[in-house]
């Protein structure tokens, strides 16, 4: 048994904290595995040989369901398992095909482990800044510390802003549903597809229950070089209005062209940021300007475009209120550089669509739909930075199989094998596909 070292993570809560399935990205010189959760959980790390694997201990956690978790056949990951160890502690064991190096790091909304592949330097020699609240007892020896991100980060970054949060509730539904609460589900879920996602990284405005201004979420996916940002939120009506409608929208910057109900809509929004900052109506000289950059640097056309898509995919999985991109004054949408979308999922004044956005299978479901809109628009995101196009790229949902994969793209399931080197038939939901021209 070879000891690589061990780390104590942050407190525990004192409930149980839920895990998610583990998701995995290859990159060029790391294989990165993302475990996802509600808070952070207290861990512990270890590698051992004879057969190689890379252990992890977890504290206060509950599984996603059942012993085995996601076999995946990328090299140095073979196998991963998971069982309840001595005390309630839960183990998770990497199975890998041959020793490697590798790094654990607590990040906003779980863990990710990082294994070295063929040609890359070892993790433990890397630096480690400080944390942001340093505590003695989180400390290990300089030279086992993980390091603080993942080798060769992803090369696109996508800003996901759940509405709302904290004291700002955001709209609210039948049994108290929330909008804070479910934007904030649906948020996480696409974070993790956008993470699982080879060459995209996911920056979250907020991972917990707390407020951010309006302007801040705008300047941190703007300090954090987001390629898009997408802010998700849950619509609402007053009574009786509210209570039979429903559908999905999907929102750009404009002070032209905008409905009565988005006016409406966006004074709602924009009020949650009851201090200081401009304020602008139709006629505002400040949005006019900013608009006006938008159009110079082609933002306003990307915002479109990227709208359109994700209007597009969300049409698959259910009704929508309004069959084109709608243009609103939303705060949130101010960044002149970044092309930037605002999403109503779902009406949930209406009790049949708050009970649906409770619902934890149905929010995944719109996450994935806003991330094949994304992909449909990935092309274009690329150009847009200078970028090779690169393959097509499709997220496998729960029970899809290969045959309804290829008749929804149009292409054959042959194509299909060989751009993902696939021999068998089973497809495992969260993996990344490449979708072959033609």
């Amino acid at each position: 048994m070879v000891m690589a070292g061990w780390l104590w993570g942050a407190v525990a809560a004192q409930a149980a904290i839920r895990i998610g399935q583990p998701l995995v990205r290859v990159g060029p010189h790391a294989v990165i595995v993302r475990l996802s959760s509600d808070a952070h959980v207290v861990w512990r790390s270890f590698s051992l040989s004879d057969p190689a694997r890379v252990v992890v201990d977890l504290r206060g956690v509950v599984l996603p369901g059942g012993r085995a978790l996601w076999p995946e056949h990328a090299p140095p990951l073979r196998d991963i398992r998971a069982f309840t160890h001595r005390n309630g502690m839960v183990r998770l064991v990497f199975d890998l095909t041959s020793k490697a190096s590798y790094a654990l790091n607590s990040l906003p909304g779980g863990l990710t482990l990082s294994l070295a592949t063929g040609g890359a330097r070892s993790f433990a020699a890397a630096p480690r800044p400080a944390p942001a609240d340093p505590a003695p007892a989180l400390r290990g020896p300089a030279h086992l510390a993980p390091i603080s991100a993942p080798v060769a980060p992803p090369d696109i970054v996508i800003a996901v802003d759940p509405g709302h949060g904290g004291i700002d509730t955001g709209a609210c539904g039948i049994d108290g549903i929330c909008e804070k609460n479910v934007v904030l589900r649906i948020g996480r879920d696409l974070a993790a597809l956008i993470d699982a996602t080879p060459g995209f990284h996911a920056f979250m405005t907020r991972t917990g229950d707390y407020y951010v201004p309006l302007r801040e979420r705008t300047a941190l996916a703007e300090e954090h070089h987001a390629a898009a940002f997408i802010s998700i939120h849950a619509n609402a009506l007053p009574d009786p209005e509210g209570l039979d409608i429903r559908g999905a929208e999907v929102f750009m910057l404009s002070q032209h062209g905008v409905s009565r109900e988005a006016r409406w809509l966006a004074r709602s929004e924009n009020s949650a940021d009851g201090g200081g900052g401009p304020r602008f109506g139709a006629g505002s000289g400040f949005l006019h300007n900013i608009l006006l950059n938008m159009t110079q640097n082609g933002t306003r056309r990307a915002s479109y475009d990227l709208a359109r898509d994700v209007l597009r995919a969300l049409h698959t999985i259910g009704p929508v209120h309004v069959d084109h991109v709608e243009k609103a004054n939303f705060e949130v949408l101010l960044s002149p550089t970044i092309p930037s979308i605002l999403i109503e999922t779902a009406f949930i004044s209406n009790p049949h669509e708050a009970l649906r956005l409770n619902n934890p299978a149905h929010d995944e479901q719109i996450a994935h739909a806003i991330w094949e809109g994304v992909m449909r628009d990935a092309p274009r995101l690329r150009a847009r930075l200078g970028m090779t196009p690169g393959p097509r790229l499709y997220i496998v949902r729960e029970g899809e199989t290969l045959s309804g994969i290829a008749q929804r793209f149009h292409v054959s399931i042959a194509a299909l094998r060989a751009a993902n080197g696939l021999h068998g038939g089973i497809l495992q939901a969260g993996a990344s596909l490449r979708i072959p021209s033609g």
